[in-house]
């Protein structure tokens, strides 16, 4: 009887440890299969966050560009007639059409937290970060909305002021062959109205300007993240 016991104690415990392994190799396969879904959406952000970055340049180049040209036509609008039409159309337009739309991929981190994969990201501050990422654009988006509305405010003025040329673009593939053909000033309501709007451009710069440094440390953790294990 005490052979017996002890032998089905054994094949009990043999039972029992060999389910509870099973059970542990399961939880480990599921555990690192999704550890590795975390860390593919880690990459594709990155990806996501480089395509922004190319973005952002392009974005601080035309908002600049439309800032240079509001300041050449405020700081000459008295003396006007001494430019030639073609450079008095050249910067007005630029002044009033340069515009940006921020165009960013959000899937993959709205797929991150939908799926509760972010759960497992062990830095805290990468997961703050990205939150604070994505919102901030959405930020862009509404100050590229307020710059919208304020080139609405020129186009009769446009429509009666400027002429094209032809179609040529400039390097950022901006419509920039236009003829001044108003008056020899350009009224000083559009003059201020443009100052106004170059405001919104000035802020947008620093804004970006700023989100370029934080994406820079973003790319690191993200980085860490990936390599933890």
């Amino acid at each position: 009887m005490k052979n017996l016991v002890v032998k089905y104690l054994i094949e009990f415990i043999v039972i029992i440890t060999g389910i509870s392994l099973s059970f542990y190799v399961e939880k480990l396969n599921e555990t690192n299969y999704q550890e590795n879904l975390k860390n593919q959406s880690l990459g594709r952000i990155l990806k996501n966050i480089e395509a922004d970055t190319k973005d952002f340049k392009f974005n601080l180049e035309a908002n600049k560009k439309s800032i240079l040209s509001t300041d050449w036509l405020g700081e000459r609008n008295d003396d006007l007639q001494s430019y030639s039409r073609d450079s008095i159309g050249f910067h007005l337009n630029r002044s009033i059409f340069l515009n940006t739309i921020l165009v960013d991929n959000q899937e993959e981190y709205r797929g991150l937290q939908n799926s509760g994969l972010i759960e497992l990201i062990d830095n805290e501050n990468l997961v703050t970060n990205l939150q604070q990422k994505y919102v901030r654009h959405e930020f862009f988006k509404k100050i590229e909305d307020f710059i919208l509305e304020k080139m609405s405010l020129f186009e009769d003025f446009s429509s009666k002021n400027l002429r094209y040329n032809s179609y040529r673009t400039d390097e950022i593939g901006i419509s920039n062959d236009r003829v001044f053909i108003g008056e020899e000033n350009i009224p000083y309501n559009i003059i201020e109205s443009l100052k106004d709007k170059r405001s919104y451009h000035n802020f947008y710069i620093i804004q970006i300007k700023e989100r370029l440094e934080a994406d820079k440390i973003l790319v690191e953790q993200i980085k860490k993240e990936i390599n933890r294990n």
